[in-house]
């Protein structure tokens, strides 16, 4: 009997290596490591939704930011994915396929789909780096799954994965701030965002002419 997609996000909270090792084999493995990418990438724009509440966005415009956020962590972990693939395959005799990966990695985004508790008040920015790193952790045991590596050097290989991916990011920080500004006047047909502080200052005064 296939693992149902409910199972499989519930294992991988629960960090259970059994889960990913199915993840890893089962025939719909890579549907559901996509349709979590996309969920969870969902979750976490809806956790950020005041301030596109603050910028007056349309239902549809709206609906299609949940759209493009799912959208932009599968693209973020795809590069992690494959740093981590590179990396990881130097450590054993051979190397497994890339898909294999993308279905245990991407399953390891599970926690993420708690992103929308981003919302909360004054704990939000905790509740974002707990899920982070709970993220990491499930990408730790399902990287040892996949590859068969012992704790330690599942670790460095995903430590180092998420290095080379940081390092991506920071060699196309122009390119990557060009395209968030693209996505935010397709998000909301503006160009600059209003942010939830920006409703805690006052307006200045006006001056009177004469």
């Amino acid at each position: 009997m296939e693992p149902t997609i409910g199972q499989l996000v519930g294992g991988a909270l629960r960090l259970d290596r059994s889960t990913f090792d199915l993840a890893e084999h089962a025939p719909d493995g890579l549907r559901v490591a996509l349709a979590v990418l996309l969920l969870a990438g969902a979750s976490e724009t809806l956790g950020q939704a005041v301030v596109l509440v603050l910028n007056r966005v349309s239902r549809a415009r709206f609906v299609f930011a949940l759209g493009l956020g799912g959208l932009e962590l599968v693209v973020e972990a795809g590069l992690w994915i494959v740093s981590v693939w590179l990396v990881a395959g130097l450590l054993v005799p051979a190397r497994p396929p890339l898909l294999s990966a993308v279905r245990v990695i991407g399953l390891a985004y599970a926690p993420l789909l708690l992103g929308v508790l981003v919302f909360l008040p004054c704990v939000g920015p905790l509740v974002a780096r707990l899920l982070r790193l709970w993220v990491l952790l499930a990408a730790l045991v399902g990287v040892g799954v996949v590859f068969d590596l012992p704790p330690l050097l599942a670790a460095l290989a995903v430590a180092v994965g998420f290095l080379g991916h940081a390092l991506l990011l920071r060699l196309f920080g122009g390119l990557a701030a060009a395209v968030d500004r693209w996505r935010w006047r397709v998000q909301t047909g503006q160009a600059m965002p209003l942010r939830s502080t920006d409703a805690l200052v006052p307006l200045e005064p006006r001056e009177h002419h004469r």
